[in-house]
């Protein structure tokens, strides 16, 4: 009593398997391995054809050198953002455009370098560092984002708070006489 529906599955035949035996004569071994062994001197033949060209094309060339891949870290330069957040408790922060030497005074980063307070420079020419310039400057800056330069500019940070604000080379230069 079967019921309607329901399927009834036989189990099918094994499948058999290739009973193929290829046996392999000595003629078709040396014939196997001669292909393969010439195959190796074709291909090292046309690798050693290759680099002789790249050769006389200049590639291997003595006097190349690779770029080096050295990062150097300049840490008298700094960003308008790290201004007022140094480790020292008392230094300089010189605002000016250091992009050309015209406009850098060397005589204020001499009497800068006299000095024995640390000294930190930003780069007004710099694109990150341009957005604090200013036709006006902000002496009661407390933090980057108040922070407002007019041109060449040297300022006194203690604590963490701007102590001393000058503006202009010749008001720099009488301040660190």
């Amino acid at each position: 009593m079967a019921k309607k529906g329901m399927n009834i599955k036989y189990k099918s035949r094994k499948r058999e398997r290739n009973k193929y035996d290829p046996t392999i004569t000595k003629d078709d071994a040396f014939k196997n391995g001669s292909k393969i062994f010439l195959s190796v001197l074709i291909f090292l033949g046309v690798m050693y054809l290759g680099v002789i060209g790249m050769e006389k094309l200049g590639v291997f060339q003595a006097r190349y050198t690779a770029p080096s891949k050295e990062n150097k870290i300049d840490y008298d330069y700094i960003n308008v953002g790290t201004v007022f957040n140094r480790s020292e408790k008392s230094y300089f922060v010189m605002f000016d455009d250091y992009s050309t030497n015209i406009s850098y005074d060397l005589y204020i980063d001499s009497l800068l370098s006299d000095s024995k307070t640390t000294v930190y420079k930003v780069d007004m020419s710099k694109k990150e560092n341009s957005s604090v310039s200013s036709n006006s400057g902000n002496k009661k800056a407390t933090n980057a984002n108040e922070l407002k330069i007019n041109g060449r500019t040297l300022i006194k940070i203690s604590n963490g708070r701007i102590k001393d604000y000058i503006e202009g080379s010749n008001n720099i230069e009488a301040y660190l006489k």
